[in-house]
């Protein structure tokens, strides 16, 4: 999410999306069936309105029976963001030629429902990517898991949690990081979910992102947390050996954000590695605040066009590695492990990513 939404403004924002959406599409559906298109006019508001009461359901009544509405009702978001666009190339179309019947619905469907099955079965495909990091502020060599973005809820749950789980433990890293979005925020889950990282022998460290801190809240992320061996840091750091891990919780204001960094323990005898889950500072300011490496994430890499495309304009890194001019700070802003949303991934993918850092 571009801006920081509480639950409530996020149903609006769903209601109206979801009533706007469903509006153009089922209005451009009866055009080509030659049914009464007014009929659109009471339809979408119902649909809108019926989507938002579901996910307050879910919020509420965490069980089998919610995660199966709520994985129909992100179906359809998914199908709709394809029919809305194609609805618009229809209406382009055929106010410069005439399309009969058929050809209305073969432009309105076989586009769009190929994009989104193309989108859909790409959102099942975990990338394992490593990457060589030099930092001449590293006093050995280190391996990094970095993780982000898994939105754990109704869509995602244990199983997904130990199919990453079964990954991270094959690169045998010597520390895991969890860069924001571990939780959905859409529905509380159980701890015992999370239960599967306490197979990894590595340390795991996690700062929060803004589905975990605004939809969810603290207290709820720290209940869920029990029983796992992930260590929150909260606007805090912790030396692990000579690595100095700063984890800095979401904020929407950069100047909060420098403030902390600011306030926290940036140290000059050891490499920092700064958690923080939005990319929100240039390689230019970190390296003022002797932060060597920033590990975030946020921007899905995009996602799902044109999904999520938003994430992208506030921010100079979207995803990958990038290296300061001077070769001593680096950032890594990882595409996710999950996705939000609709369950969608175009020109992007799910990603774990092993960092081998060494002077």
């Amino acid at each position: 999410m571009s801006m920081q939404l509480s639950f409530a403004g996020f149903m609006v924002v769903v209601t109206i999306a979801t009533t706007a959406g469903s509006m153009l599409f089922f209005w451009t559906l009866f055009y080509i069936l030659d049914v009464t298109e007014w009929h659109a006019f009471y339809i979408a508001p119902a649909i809108g309105v019926g989507c938002a009461l579901i996910l307050i359901m879910v919020r509420l009544y965490a069980s089998l029976f919610s995660r199966i509405i709520y994985y129909m009702v992100s179906i359809y978001w998914g199908m709709l963001i394809y029919h809305f666009l194609f609805s618009i190339v229809f209406l382009i179309i055929n106010a410069i030629h005439k399309l009969s019947k058929t050809w209305g619905l073969c432009v309105l469907f076989i586009p769009s429902m190929l994009l989104f099955l193309y989108g859909f079965i790409s959102s099942f495909v975990l990338t394992v990517t490593t990457l060589d990091i030099a930092i001449p502020d590293a006093r050995s060599n280190l391996s990094v898991v970095h993780l982000s973005d898994l939105h754990l809820g109704p869509i995602y749950g244990k199983s997904h949690v130990s199919r990453v789980v079964a990954e991270v433990k094959r690169l045998q890293p010597d520390i895991v990081v969890i860069t924001g979005d571990l939780l959905d925020g859409s529905m509380k889950i159980e701890p015992d979910v999370l239960f599967p990282f306490n197979e990894i022998e590595a340390d795991i460290y996690f700062s929060l992102g803004n589905h975990d801190d605004v939809f969810l809240g603290l207290e709820e992320v720290e209940r869920t947390l029990r029983g796992s061996k992930i260590v929150l840091l909260n606007d805090e750091a912790v030396m692990n050996n000579d690595v100095n891990i700063i984890g800095i919780g979401y904020r929407l204001k950069n100047e909060t954000l420098v403030n902390k960094l600011v306030n926290l323990n940036v140290t000059y005898d050891a490499l920092n590695i700064l958690l923080y889950h939005a990319p929100s500072l240039t390689l230019d300011e970190l390296e003022g605040y002797n932060i060597q490496l920033h590990l975030g994430g946020h921007t899905h890499g995009g996602q799902s066009f044109p999904l999520y495309w938003d994430t992208l304009s506030p921010f100079k890194y979207v995803r990958g590695l990038r290296t300061s001019e001077t070769g001593k700070t680096h950032v890594h802003i990882s595409e996710g492990a999950g996705t939000a949303g609709p369950r969608l991934r175009m020109f992007s993918r799910s990603t774990i990513t092993l960092l081998n850092i060494h002077p």
